[in-house]
């Protein structure tokens, strides 16, 4: 059997390790594709995949976006992502309308709110959203890659990301029959990302509570939804620390012989106020203001997101002490094991949203978080955050304010660190729901291998069938773009750019008139020297003429007066004068 995984880059299959490695070792073959590059260590982990295993290969996913179409194509699917979070069971979800309108096309803002909004609405822009994508064409580069591969079935880890190619990957995939399957990589994307608008044959998800949201958000027929448990947390249930804790803390420079409490960062969009770094900072501050000796001498240990160090850039944390800031993406060993000492060896797990509070419940560790005010949109404000307060009976200590907060997180520390029903509840539904000592990776694979098995289905004809349709879409998204289709399909960003760049062509056209004013006062200030100049040469010329013919002038009187007819007639003159006088 051969397996065709796709991905956004090689650093989502961190969560598909443990597939990947069980696929190749039940003997099948298994080719990686992804998207673009990262800068967290996926190519690597590929690299790593591939040496010890000879079934697996890897390659890139061919670009589309060369595609005149494409762009077209993208526009349609960033609106639809907007327009998905317009539905009333969103009304709370800001974040989600925030963090979409900016790349949703003017046209589709005008379909949706104020008169356009009452006369088409939200729902029937989706659907004419959906039926467009249907009928845009499909990729030549990826049809000849699932030629190529020729793979049994195709998993796409990345169609909840709009900006992935994973929507033509299944297009291409269904028009040639291939078995295809969504493999949902985290808890928050089926709530909070893209929605799955071309359906695959069948869609793997963690537990019960994801299924529904399949079902009820995506529309994917409840049949074709198979709950495997959370594959990529499998690593975590039987891990035991390789390192001391005395040579752990002091490795990453906090004090051994006081309890650690590990503050798991999370990547919020659009960034809060204040910044994550900020906060954490308070809050180490409000710790080492407490009363209670053990929090205010307590190890800190602050793990950054591998995605938000740069928010850190200008935050010192000095003056406080037994305090250190650690971590790296847990993609490799070294990485997964420093990864997993920080939790194993904390007495309590502390941080606003983040799928670490996963991992942390996993090892038995409590979770504790702050709903602030200021990150209100990135926590009550998200649909699977809720998840955490309720799933089971929650599996986070929350609190309003600080003060409480502490008092929760001296209880927590104070604890045996055994895993507590309320942790076992939690998990058992949303982590291992075929019981916490059943894997998800076997399961995982299972499913994969009975779809492969179930062979090639017809193609599908809503995506291949040709239509006049069809051409017209073609000859929409191709002039899409040229004026006027290009300005109806013009994003908040294109906005931006436009009036950028006509800032730009304007400063362009100041600067450019401004030196010609320059070059023109120049030429002006050179001509009226140059013509001073001329005015000046002709003067010294007509003064030295002048000079010229007084000289001449007198050399010829000289000349004249001195000449022998002259000298004889003055001579005569003279004697004639002075003969008359006597």
């Amino acid at each position: 059997m051969k397996v065709l995984f796709t991905a956004l880059h090689f650093a989502n299959y961190r969560n598909f390790e443990s597939v990947i490695r069980e696929l190749a070792a039940r003997g099948h073959q298994v080719h990686l594709l992804a998207d673009e590059e990262e800068r967290f260590g996926g190519q690597a982990l590929v690299e790593r995949l591939a040496a010890e295993h000879p079934t697996i290969t890897w390659s890139w996913t061919p670009s589309p976006a060369g595609e005149p179409w494409f762009p077209f194509a993208q526009k349609v699917r960033f609106a639809l992502d907007y327009v998905r979070f317009l539905d009333p069971r969103y009304v709370e979800a800001e974040k989600l309308r925030v963090r979409n309108i900016e790349r949703t096309p003017r046209i589709v803002r005008w379909m949706t709110s104020g008169i356009g909004g009452a006369l088409v609405g939200h729902r029937a822009t989706a659907w004419l959203l959906k039926a467009v994508e249907r009928l845009l064409p499909r990729s030549p580069g990826i049809l000849r890659l699932m030629d190529e591969q020729q793979p049994d079935v195709v998993l796409l880890t990345s169609l909840t990301f709009s900006r992935s190619f994973a929507i033509d990957q299944v297009k291409a995939a269904r028009a040639l029959g291939i078995p295809t399957a969504a493999c949902i990589m985290s808890w928050d994307h089926l709530s909070s990302k893209a929605l799955v608008h071309i359906q695959p044959d069948a869609t793997l998800v963690w537990n019960e509570v994801q299924k529904r949201e399949a079902v009820e958000m995506h529309d994917i027929p409840h049949a074709s939804v198979i709950v495997t448990g959370a594959q990529c947390y499998d690593q975590w249930f039987d891990a035991r620390p390789v390192r001391s804790r005395e040579d752990f803390c002091r490795g990453v420079g906090l004090n051994p012989s006081r309890p650690v409490i590990l503050y798991v960062c999370s990547a919020m969009s659009p960034v809060p106020d204040p910044i994550e770094p900020l906060f954490v900072k308070q809050w180490i501050e409000a710790l080492r203001s407490s009363r209670d000796p053990v929090l205010c001498g307590a190890g800190v240990l602050i793990r950054p997101h591998p995605e938000r160090i740069r928010e850190w850039n200008g935050v010192t944390l000095d003056g406080l002490d037994n305090i250190a800031i650690s971590g790296r993406n847990p993609i490799d060993a070294d990485a997964k094991d420093e990864f997993f000492n920080s939790l194993y060896y904390s007495g309590a797990v502390v941080g606003l949203c983040t799928t670490v509070f996963l991992e942390a419940a996993i090892i038995g560790r409590p979770v504790l978080t702050l709903q602030l005010p200021a990150y209100r949109m990135h926590q009550e404000g998200m649909v699977h955050f809720r998840y955490l307060l309720n799933v089971e009976g929650g599996l986070v200590h929350s609190s309003r304010d600080i003060p409480s907060h502490l008092a929760q997180l001296a209880a927590a520390i104070g604890g045996d660190g055994i895993r507590d029903e309320r942790n076992r509840r939690f998990l058992g539904a949303f982590v291992r729901p075929q019981g916490l000592g059943t894997p998800a990776t076997p399961t995982f694979a299972d499913a994969v291998e009975q779809l492969a098995h179930s062979g090639r289905r017809a193609p599908d004809e809503r995506l291949t069938r040709p239509t006049p349709l069809r051409g017209l879409v073609r000859h929409l998204a191709t002039a899409a773009n040229t004026r006027p289709v290009a300005w109806l399909m013009m994003d908040s960003l294109d906005e931006q750019r436009a009036e950028s760049e006509q800032e730009r062509a304007q400063l362009k056209r100041d600067v450019l008139d401004e030196r010609a004013a320059r070059w023109e006062a120049e030429r002006v200030e050179r001509e009226r020297h140059a013509a001073h100049d001329r005015l000046e040469r002709r003067t010294k010329r007509q003064m030295r003429a002048r000079k010229l013919r007084k000289l001449q002038w007198k050399r010829w009187r000289y000349t004249v007066a001195t000449s022998r007819p002259v000298v004889r007639l003055k001579d005569s003159l003279r004697t004639l004068l002075g003969a008359r006088q006597q």
